[in-house]
């Protein structure tokens, strides 16, 4: 009634804008494009579309809890960010209910949690503001600490979703209904007419009211059969005729009916199907399906043990309370009506209800383990805590965030995980009272590095300058990488003379006067991929000083003495070989000396203390000598064997693995130094529950 008060205010004094109803899925809770279907919704509680009790038309959205956490159904739109929207929704509660709201709603600047009142039909409007561009509406059947409880149940009906001050539509209101009239009035009933409204538009549906409350949306059938009126009283009807903008015209005549008063000898019909429910220590809930009557139940009586304990009126429900625990209890119904006739008994309900409370919580998990830990996901497991009741759910926290309920399942698989992050997982266990164990374990999971197989880009600008007679300056563009380059090899005639980790240049020394020189370059990254080839730098050293060199003519000629001199040589030197592969100096046999002095060529590898550099992950260390079974930048067993060592570049190679080697042993000493510091916390807080434990003992 209030809404059709508000259209005659609107009609007599304001222009109003209508806009498009944003609700426009065709389903049963839609009032111009209803149908028996629940589409559009998601839910967690079971939900259906009823066609025994309605706000408008002829079915609603009922919404059922299950015994598993599912008490929420949920409704998702289009929106413009920034737009206010008037949403009406129509609500009751069901036979069974605990605290259902509107509540948790995703998209909006504000929204007030809105509990739902009362077994009557309420309407319930919000006007928000969008944050998203697809709000959801969420509605709850009970409130979060009945999410284990199966049955409660709500109704929904008649929804509307406008934009707020939409777009100018239809304000044109149809004509009023003057002529509404009454037929065939029996005791319990009586048919309904009028004329047809006219509208600019056309008339969409017809709205009538029983003592000023609506009873029906008739759509445009311009007549109603009235059922389930009481004999012998009287009751006012009138009507409302609504178009598609949602215009309504003022009220009717009042059409006013006398029901019929026939002697009633009949009694109400037995019932045949009372049952008990949520029975606890003390209580238990009775229900059970409506008696018939040629005139109408006006009563029902519930026994107990065959003492009366209750008249519910015309409700098929009684919460018993104020019972024994540990006791069985029998319980009967009678229907009444209103002339005093009585049915048969009904059948027995037996309840039996339950021992006193449980107040003894699980045994804490010890075990909690991970394995299987990808780049973004692992697996959880645990043993089975125990209880004197029984385990009825394990939770699962993340970083101290709830991420799972698992039942009776004593494990977990995460998933959604960041790459390369350190997480840590707790376990609670629960009964079915409620009681929950003391905190797990923590299990500290560390997600792998994604695997890096991108090679650097191959450098295309290797050049040289200042070149003398025994060196020249080599240098380069950085190589790009999908991480990062952590290392440029160079090589002289095709055989590698330095490592310059990221130093984009090398300085070559040592060569030969007047000599040509091919040189080329690798990038390098710490996975062990390798750039294609540089471009190849061709270099041509200067003629030198003048001094003569040894020479193949003058090396074994008895009138040279070469003990007394330095000995220069323009070309490779053999010492008991004449094949000195490329070498400047090749020895068939031992070489002894007093010192070696290796002038290295590349970087020495201190790079590695550089904060930009990208240290192996041990997991992925692990792998890369698995597969290959040597560390990464040193030459396997089968290289050395058939290419030989390089004193210089080994010692770097070597020294770069102990440095690296030191960081892994400084990291490990801080994750140890963490972990110490979290089991501190941890006893901290043992000790403090043990406390607050022996305090609830004593």
């Amino acid at each position: 009634m209030i809404k059709k008060l508000l259209s005659i205010v609107l009609l007599l004094g304001v222009s109003s804008a209508i806009a498009q109803n944003l609700y426009d899925d065709s389903n049963a809770a839609s009032p111009t494009n209803e149908s028996n279907s629940t589409a559009g919704w998601t839910n967690t509680a079971q939900l259906f579309s009823d066609n025994t009790t309605a706000q408008s038309g002829q079915f609603s959205l009922r919404a059922v809890s299950t015994n598993n956490n599912g008490r929420g159904m949920e409704y998702t739109f289009n929106a413009v960010v920034g737009q206010d929207y008037d949403i009406t929704i129509w609500a009751r509660e069901g036979a069974q209910s605990s605290d259902p709201a509107f509540a948790n709603w995703f998209g909006f600047q504000t929204f007030p949690v809105t509990p739902i009142v009362g077994t009557t039909w309420t309407q319930y409007s919000w006007t928000l503001t969008a944050t998203t561009a697809t709000p959801t509406i969420r509605i709850f059947t009970s409130s979060y600490s009945q999410r284990f409880v199966a049955g409660n149940t709500i109704y929904v009906d008649n929804i509307t979703i406008v934009e707020a001050g939409g777009t100018a539509g239809d304000t044109e209101a149809p004509s009023t209904i003057t002529d509404l009239a009454s037929s065939n009035t029996t005791t319990t009933s009586t048919q309904l007419s009028w004329s047809a409204s006219t509208d600019n538009v056309g008339v969409t549906n017809y709205e009538v009211f029983q003592n000023g409350i609506s009873i029906a949306n008739t759509g445009t059938t311009t007549g109603f059969n009235v059922t389930g009126l009481t004999p012998s009283t009287s009751y006012n009807f009138t009507v409302f005729a609504e178009d598609a903008a949602g215009n309504t015209s003022t009220v009717s005549n009042t059409a006013v009916v006398n029901t019929l008063a026939p002697p009633d000898n009949q009694a109400p019909s037995a019932v045949t199907d009372l049952a008990s429910s949520n029975t606890t220590t003390t209580s238990t809930q009775l229900t059970w399906s409506a008696s018939t009557d040629n005139v109408g139940v006006t009563n029902y009586e519930v026994f107990q043990n065959g003492v009366s304990i209750a008249n519910t009126g015309t409700t098929t429900g009684f919460n018993v309370t104020g019972l024994t625990p540990s006791t069985s209890y029998n319980f009967t119904v009678f229907a009444e009506d209103a002339a005093g006739n009585t049915s048969t008994v009904s059948n027995t309900a037996v309840v039996n209800t339950l021992t006193p409370a449980d107040n003894q919580a699980p045994s804490a998990i010890t075990d909690l383990a991970s394995s299987n830990t990808t780049t973004t996901s692992t697996q959880l497991s645990w043993s089975a805590s125990t209880d004197n009741v029984g385990v009825t759910n394990y939770e699962v926290f993340q970083n101290g965030i709830s991420i799972a309920n698992t039942g009776t399942t004593t494990g977990f698989n995460v998933t959604g995980l960041t790459p390369s992050t350190s997480y840590n997982f707790t376990v609670f266990a629960e009964d079915a009272a409620g009681n929950t164990s003391t905190v797990s374990n923590t299990a500290v999971v560390n997600t792998l590095t994604p695997a890096d197989n991108q090679a650097p880009s191959a450098i295309t600008d290797l050049a040289s300058s200042n070149t003398t007679s025994t060196s020249t300056q080599l240098s380069w563009s950085a190589s790009t990488d999908n991480v990062g380059v952590t290392n440029y090899e160079v090589f002289q005639n095709g055989v590698s003379i330095a490592n310059t980790g990221t130093t984009t240049g090398f300085n070559v020394t040592g060569l030969t006067p007047n000599t040509s020189y091919n040189f080329t370059v690798f990038a390098e990254d710490a996975a062990g991929n390798t750039s294609a080839v540089s471009n190849t730098e061709s270099v041509t050293t200067s003629a030198g000083n003048g001094i003569v060199d040894y020479t193949s003519e003058n090396a074994n000629l008895s009138t040279v003495d070469w003990t007394a001199r330095d000995l220069y040589a323009t070309q490779n030197v053999g010492i008991g070989t004449t094949d000195t592969q490329g070498y400047r100096l090749a020895v068939a046999g031992n070489v002894i000396a007093e010192g070696v002095k290796v002038e290295l060529q590349g970087n020495w590898p201190d790079f590695v203390f550089e904060e930009s550099f990208d240290l192996m992950d041990l997991e992925e260390l692990r792998k890369f000598i698995k597969t290959n079974g040597h560390l990464p930048n040193v030459p396997s067993a089968a290289k050395v064997k058939e290419e030989g060592i390089d004193l210089g570049k080994m010692n770097a190679n070597l020294l770069q693995k102990i440095e690296e080697l030191t960081l892994y042993i400084l990291s490990q000493d801080e994750e140890i130094n963490k972990l110490k510091n979290e089991n501190a916390i941890l006893n901290d807080v043992l000790k403090r529950l043990e406390l607050l434990e022996k305090k609830q003992l004593d």
